[in-house]
């Protein structure tokens, strides 16, 4: 699931299929397509395939035992390599574009959560909202508006991503409103 986000796609889904001995090789009997939300996080994704995969099994069992499941191979030449999601996958690289960033932050959304520092402080980022068409002359990472009611507005390698919520190290997530009451960053300053 968080692959699917971090890589931009706007479809996923459930795949059933038989075990056998070699890591996921066995034959699908059964699937059902989801699509991707366009603002939707690998934690509200999870959630929803849960409740999809739990109905999908439960059809694909009656299928098999009403002798009606159909067995079809993998096709493994399309296949894709998900590496396990990790810390250092979650830090933020600022020189991506907007786009890629949100799905960056969407794709690591819970846990990790995608990170990145500001003046040497450890912060995750939420919420994000792309801003491709944004025109700036700013280093990635410069923090380029912290608004309370329209959250960070930070610059990418092209365009700028908008962040609405944050969790500092050891904190809790919060809006940016509420993180910008006790915490407002100086000017010029910018993640890294």
């Amino acid at each position: 699931m968080n692959w699917a986000i971090l890589r931009g796609m706007s479809t996923t889904g459930i795949s059933i299929m038989r075990m056998v001995e070699a890591m996921d090789a066995g034959p699908v009997l059964f699937q059902v397509p989801e699509d991707i939300g366009s603002t939707e996080t690998a934690t509200e994704l999870g959630t929803r395939l849960s409740e999809v995969g739990a109905e999908a099994l439960i059809e694909a069992l009656a299928l098999l035992e009403a002798g009606m499941a159909g067995e079809e191979e993998q096709d493994h030449a399309r296949a894709t390599f998900a590496p396990k999601v990790g810390r250092d996958l979650a830090r933020i690289d600022w020189e991506r574009n907007a786009e890629e960033l949100a799905w960056h932050l969407r794709g690591l959304d819970a846990v990790p959560g995608a990170w990145s520092t500001l003046e040497g402080e450890s912060i995750k980022l939420f919420c994000p909202v792309p801003e491709p068409r944004f025109s700036h002359g700013a280093l990635p990472g410069a923090v380029l508006q912290a608004s309370p009611r329209e959250g960070l507005l930070v610059a990418c390698g092209t365009g700028a991503l908008r962040v609405l919520e944050v969790q500092p190290a050891g904190g809790r997530r919060m809006t940016v409103e509420a993180w910008l009451r006790g915490h407002p960053p100086p000017s010029d300053t910018g993640f890294e």
